[in-house]
């Protein structure tokens, strides 16, 4: 179903998803796989309805929870997403971890950099090897000057030749006063369209150099 889904037959693969609870109603595992695909389509009321009802029915259910959380993150209902979240943020698994980084950038839309760094960091030292945290949490060190800092927790990550890594680790690099136009460089050749609608934090970064050495002067 799901690589039904994938490959674009979405009609096929939801009729199949509830078909497949219609077979089982006590596995809370296909009541998660439907909700996960009307999410991926934005079908939010139907999703809703069916989470509600199993959440009714499994409320351990991490899953069917952490899906929940996802439903409203998608809807912009950020606190409330937080809220499912952080049911699962003690969980010492993948959901676990995921739980953690998707309560991070929830704080990150809610303008609350130092909660979201707290849980991005938390979500990072949980699984050191995941691009996602140690992005977003260069990210928001850089947002708040700590230039090296995010420098230190990109350079790990430059192996997997990931064009935002690259963009970011660059614009580390130039904000702790070093050369990073390669890495700028490699960003804009690999992911043009993105580094393009990136360009303004290049120019902000520019500014606050220009705007720091002033005021050393």
């Amino acid at each position: 179903m799901i690589a039904q889904f994938n490959h674009g037959d979405h009609d096929g693969a939801i009729h199949a998803a509830i078909a497949a609870i219609d077979d089982n109603p006590k596995d809370p595992k296909r009541y998660a796989t439907l909700a996960t695909m009307l999410i991926a389509i934005n079908a939010y009321d139907e999703a809703t309805q069916l989470l509600m009802q199993a959440i009714g029915l499994f409320p351990e259910d991490g899953e069917l929870v952490y899906n929940f959380g996802l439903l409203q993150f998608r809807q912009e209902n950020w606190q409330l997403a937080i809220q499912y979240f952080q049911q699962l943020t003690k969980n010492q698994d993948n959901l676990g971890q995921d739980a953690t980084y998707m309560v991070a950038l929830s704080y990150q839309h809610l303008e609350q950099p130092q909660k979201a760094l707290a849980f991005a960091l938390t979500a990072h030292e949980a699984a050191p090897h995941r691009l996602d945290a140690a992005l977003l949490t260069a990210e928001l060190l850089l947002g708040m000057g700590a230039f090296q800092q995010a420098a230190d927790m990109l350079e790990p990550q430059l192996r997997t030749k990931n064009a935002q890594a690259f963009f970011t680790y660059g614009m580390a690099l130039t904000g702790a006063g070093q050369d990073g136009s390669k890495y700028l460089d490699d960003a804009k050749r690999l992911d043009p369209d993105s580094y393009d609608q990136k360009a303004n934090q290049v120019r902000d970064i520019a500014g606050y150099l220009l705007h720091k050495e002033s005021s050393d002067d």
